[in-house]
């Protein structure tokens, strides 16, 4: 079996994202922290981009193309479908990803008031990265100003669409998103997971999982809630590749009501203190 090392910082959608493809396909994986103000420990590559994944001597970064990778190596449940149709679309609804879906919540970062509930979330985040790679209280404190400065994030809006508001992206996105899951089980009406469902379910659980958020409403949509049971069985309890002592709820099966254990929410309410 091949050694498999994942590098990056949880709170990154593109690393949650392999992650998310590499449980999919069952390989055994270390996953690597790296601390995104220290990059150190992918110093190997010249460069500050995560993900990284490794595979024996070799490595590569970005995450389709990493995913492209995978695929190429371990051809065993296929992420770009079963013909070159589907893959077409699976890479198209990909690019939607990135360019869209990520994309606005990078901008509400980069363009939203740091009131006390952007702070909140931002020193949550900076609780999630120390936990793995210890940041300072003086770091973690201005997390908050750190995130709208983020230099990835300013290059990746770069491009971004001025004349389309913030609101407007958002309601569009979340049109789109619909369109793209169609009929399901899977995004593209597909019948089988592909890599879309990897880079959308991690990003639409995390904030409820690490008790950013206290409900998950894209369960008031039926058929959102039933792609989260889909993609749910194909995944591990906690997917996020943050530590399970950080995990504040867990989804449960569709005709579940959903979890959260009271030690940990009584842990948040003392971090939030």
């Amino acid at each position: 079996m091949a050694k498999i090392r994942l590098y990056g910082y949880s709170t990154s959608p593109f690393v949650r994202k392999l992650g998310g493809c590499l449980y999919f396909k069952q390989l055994p994986f270390e996953f690597v922290p790296v601390d995104p103000t220290n990059p150190e420990q992918i110093a190997f590559t010249h460069q500050t981009q995560v993900p990284v994944l490794q595979i024996d001597d070799e490595w590569r970064n970005d995450s389709t193309p990493i995913a492209l990778w995978l695929e190429e190596l371990f051809p065993d449940r296929p992420l770009f479908g079963r013909n070159a149709q589907e893959r077409d679309l699976i890479l198209n609804m990909d690019k939607w990803v990135t360019d869209s879906f990520i994309l606005s919540s990078f901008r509400f970062a980069h363009e939203g008031e740091i009131t006390a509930r952007f702070r909140q979330t931002a020193w949550r985040l900076s609780a999630i990265v120390s936990s793995q790679t210890p940041l300072s209280d003086e770091v973690r404190n201005v997390w908050p100003e750190l995130l709208k400065m983020a230099p990835f994030i300013k290059h990746m809006l770069c491009d971004i669409n001025q004349t389309e508001s913030l609101r407007d992206m958002q309601l569009r996105v979340g049109i789109e998103l619909l369109e793209h899951l169609g009929e399901g089980p899977f995004f593209g009406g597909l019948n089988q997971p592909s890599l879309v469902d990897f880079a959308m379910y991690p990003q639409l659980v995390f904030n409820y999982m690490v008790g950013i958020e206290q409900d998950l409403k894209l369960t008031e949509v039926p058929a959102l809630k039933q792609w989260l049971d889909n993609v749910r069985q194909y995944l591990p309890e906690n997917p996020l590749l943050v530590p399970d002592f950080m995990i504040v709820s867990y989804l449960l099966p569709a005709d579940s009501e959903q979890f959260t254990h009271p030690k940990v929410v009584n842990a948040l309410e003392r971090e939030r203190v």
